[in-house]
């Protein structure tokens, strides 16, 4: 299994042409499907970096949308038109309009609110509640996260994790023994929970990753477009 993060604010690869973008993105290969999990906002970084990265937009056969903030779904419609085999599964409280929009173009649409496996070994943890807070509001938000199965224990891939690193973790707990961690902290700050986690790359809207990797140095890897992790 191969995980390569194609869209993220920062560049992790020294390939020419690689671009960042505020939002994420990543590819993972396994001997079942090839899997995108959300496509970051700008369609043209998304489709150039995927290029330059040797991944062809026609491989893929299902994406995976975390939640419907513009940099987790924004470049879709892109997508769409140059595959329309896609299977697409979001969160069941999805944008109502852009549900819609999505069902007119994909080959199969799928809205997901409860832990599911999607394939022999790769999941959706569903939909999971949490809030955004500001100074003046707190907006709820459901968003869902996918876990896939290896050799060494689960990895769990995050959009945003609006809802919280804690919430996603207890439900992928539900499977096994966690063995990695990636994507999007948002927030977190409960630092104690990453202490039996094997591999940590936090990315993209991670506000403490500073922190993070300092609490955890023999854990943690720097994320970044072109970043690429094998498992068996």
């Amino acid at each position: 299994m191969k995980i390569t993060i194609i869209y993220d604010n920062k560049i992790a690869k020294d390939i020419k042409g690689l671009k960042p973008g505020w939002g994420f993105s990543c590819f993972i290969q396994t001997k079942e499907r090839n899997i995108l999990f959300d496509t970051g906002w700008d369609g043209d970084i998304l489709i150039s970096n995927m290029k330059l990265l040797g991944i062809n937009p026609k491989d893929i056969d299902l994406v995976v949308i975390s939640h419907s903030h513009w940099d987790h779904c924004g470049s879709i419609a892109r997508l769409l038109h140059l595959n329309n085999k896609l299977a697409v599964y979001v969160p069941k409280s999805f944008s109502k309009h852009l549900k819609g929009e999505i069902k007119k173009k994909a080959n199969t649409f799928y809205e997901v609110q409860e832990l599911t496996e999607i394939y022999p070994g790769i999941y959706t943890t569903g939909e999971i509640e949490g809030s955004i807070i500001s100074s003046k509001t707190k907006t709820l938000i459901k968003e869902q996260s996918v876990i896939i199965s290896t050799a060494k224990g689960l990895i769990v891939i995050t959009g945003c994790a609006h809802l919280g690193i804690k919430k996603i973790l207890n439900s992928a707990n539900e499977l096994g023994k966690i063995y990695g961690l990636l994507g999007g902290f948002h927030d977190f700050e409960e630092y104690n929970l990453l202490k039996d986690i094997s591999l940590i790359v936090p990315t993209h809207c991670t506000v403490n990753k500073k922190k993070i990797m300092s609490l955890f140095p023999n854990n943690c890897l720097k994320g970044g477009v072109g970043f690429q992790l094998v498992v068996g």
